[in-house]
């Protein structure tokens, strides 16, 4: 019998709606559900935050990760199922993969886009596809190779697991896509992931990839790190950014920009950034640059 470590952050899979038409976050599922879906494994239950994703950042993020791995060194389950926000749960899912694959056990991260009592909700699809998975894996013992979101398919209507370092953002109906390239993610020993925790908060801007940006009227030297959004070809705009850039080397301010597509053919825009001292984020959706950038 495995022992899953069941953990609920918030979002609408934890909402209820309130007088007929507000959907408000509330306090963790009922426990119910997930024993009858628990498929013989022993569960755990823990909410150690609750928000929902329209107020994610990164300090709820490691206060959510924090709280897992005590929780993990001290308890020691056989896998993790993660209930969080689905707005928010690839830049949760990016983050999440980085710091805890050093645990070496299954992790799987799942929501729904209704309200659990609402009868049209993906709620417990979406926990039953979860629980059978990690009921596999650790079975299996693969350790952290499922690592990953769950999430039901707008589209097709299926539900699906995509792997975390490969999961972007959801679109406006609340689907995820799979990034195309076979992104190479660099996670953490128990020791690093000790040492990011206990370190300050980064203040990022992050710059979106939108026509006539104004780069002009940044300062850098407000932020700690400047995280540069390309477009799908991975190029960005060169007239101001590339100024904006320099300003930022010399006040040592690092500026990243990603996605970037690796290979011996790349736009000229793209090589006069690199050329300007930006460091290019290779192969890495958005979402996963972004974690990539808080853990350097």
């Amino acid at each position: 019998m495995s022992r899953i470590l069941v953990v609920t952050l918030g979002g609408t899979i934890c909402s209820a709606v309130e007088k007929g038409d507000t959907i408000k976050l509330r306090t963790a599922p009922d426990k119910n559900l997930f024993e009858a879906l628990k498929k013989k494994n022993e569960l755990s239950y823990m909410t150690p935050i609750l928000y929902s994703s329209e107020n994610a950042d990164e300090e709820y993020f490691r206060k959510a990760l924090s709280a897992i791995v005590e929780e993990c060194n001290k308890d020691k389950p056989d896998g993790i199922l993660i209930l969080h926000g689905t707005d928010s749960a690839a830049f949760f899912a990016q983050l999440a993969v980085r710091v805890l694959s050093y645990l070496e056990i299954p992790v799987v991260i799942t929501g729904s886009k209704l309200p659990m009592e609402d009868p049209h909700s993906d709620a417990v699809r979406n926990v039953n596809y979860a629980m059978g998975l990690l009921s596999a894996a650790c079975e299996g013992k693969v350790g952290s190779v499922t690592f990953g979101v769950v999430y039901s398919d707008e589209m097709m209507g299926d539900t699906v697991f995509v792997h975390a370092n490969r999961i972007t953002d959801a679109n406006y109906s609340g689907d995820y896509g799979k990034f195309t390239a076979k992104p190479v993610v660099r996670t953490l020993n128990k020791k690093e992931v000790e040492q990011y925790l206990a370190s300050p908060i980064k203040k990022i801007l992050t710059i979106p990839d939108v026509p006539g940006f104004p780069f002009d009227d940044v300062d850098p030297g407000k932020y700690d790190t400047i995280l540069v959004e390309t477009y799908h070809s991975g190029t960005q705009s060169v007239k101001g950014l590339a100024e904006l850039v320099k300003r930022a080397r010399e006040k040592n301010v690092t500026c990243y920009m990603g996605p970037v597509h690796q290979g011996k053919v790349m736009y000229d825009s793209t090589r006069e950034l690199i050329k300007a001292g930006i460091v290019p984020l290779y192969d890495t959706p958005i979402e996963g640059c972004w974690a990539e950038v808080l853990i350097r």
